[in-house]
């Protein structure tokens, strides 16, 4: 898909440069008429009093020859830029096709790149969790065939800890099936699915919440999915990264239907300009590839020891 994307910027940078080379010769063809009108008038308005009283002829008759032969050369220019404003609209409605082109092609890397981001992702939590612990009962149970004739109780107690750990690991993979598409969109809508996320994030009690959360709605299932990633990320952050007691976490809905968001923190912040470089805030940058592609406006601030305060507005005013 890029290799076509980039053919398709050479494309648009060949037309622009076509575009360009159009703009100059219309320019320069403006000169040439302008220059034309001057000459003529200049033949028609030259002529002195002195030579009225002594000729019969006006100087417009004289100069005859040379006034057809400069309209002749003004028609001939205005004509070559009547074809070159042709050639123009038909340049100008190409960019502008090729530029839609490419803006979808865009989002739709964008869309492809934070879906494999979110594979990755979703690969990591299950290799780190589900999997190490479905290997730990895989010994387990190994443990108990060993132990179910010589000690029964002891391969009791072992099948105790199996299950117990069993209800763990189905726990952790509902919580990546949900996260794959949280099901209260469909029944309750985004705010619910925030509220849940947050308990979960803070079933130890750990972080002292202030919530202020709209009910959002848009027809368009995709903005509200990526808002609610753009909310993962940022609270997942927080928990990471900000060693914080308290997060203030506003979702809004403003009078001209803009989602409107603001998450700050408590915690050991950063300072933007020289942290957000490398790797290490990579959620922060996928946050903010997310409200981009959406139209939306991204802003963070931060300062070390200070916390950390992100303001976000996405549109879903009339979002399809």
């Amino acid at each position: 898909m890029r290799d076509s994307y980039g053919f398709l910027n050479e494309m648009l940078d060949d037309l622009r440069k076509e575009l360009s080379d159009v703009n100059a010769l219309i320019q320069c063809n403006l000169l040439y008429i302008k220059e034309a009108e001057v000459s003529i008038k200049a033949l028609e308005e030259s002529e002195s009093d002195e030579f009225k009283m002594f000729s019969p002829r006006s100087m417009s008759d004289r100069n005859k020859e040379e006034i057809a032969r400069t309209r002749s050369d003004k028609a001939r220019y205005e004509e070559k830029n009547r074809e070159l404003y042709e050639s123009k609209e038909a340049i100008e409605n190409k960019i502008e096709c090729l530029e839609k082109i490419l803006k979808q092609e865009n989002n739709n890397f964008a869309v492809f790149q934070m879906r494999e981001n979110d594979r990755q992702r979703i690969a990591a939590e299950l290799h780190d969790t589900s999997l190490q612990n479905l290997a730990y009962l895989i010994h387990k149970i190994e443990l108990c065939n060993l132990y179910i004739d010589e000690d029964p109780a002891k391969a009791k107690l072992e099948l105790s800890v199996i299950g117990q750990k069993m209800r763990e690991v189905i726990e952790e993979i509902r919580n990546v099936i949900f996260d794959l598409r949280p099901m209260n969109f469909d029944d309750l809508g985004l705010k619910s699915a925030i509220e849940r996320f947050i308990e979960s994030i803070n079933e130890d009690k750990k972080f002292e919440l202030v919530l202020d959360i709209d009910d959002v709605s848009c027809e368009n299932k995709f903005v509200i999915l990526n808002i609610y990633r753009i909310v993962q990320e940022s609270l997942v952050n927080v928990v990471k990264h900000a060693d914080a007691d308290k997060i203030i976490f506003r979702c809004k809905v403003s009078d001209d239907n803009v989602c409107v968001m603001d998450i700050a923190d408590n915690g050991k912040g950063f300072y933007a300009e020289d942290d957000l470089k490398g790797d290490k805030h990579f959620g922060i940058s996928l946050m903010k590839e997310r409200v981009e592609m959406l139209n939306g406006r991204f802003e963070i601030s931060s300062a070390r020891e200070k916390g950390t305060e992100i303001h976000i507005e996405i549109p879903i005013g009339g979002v399809k």
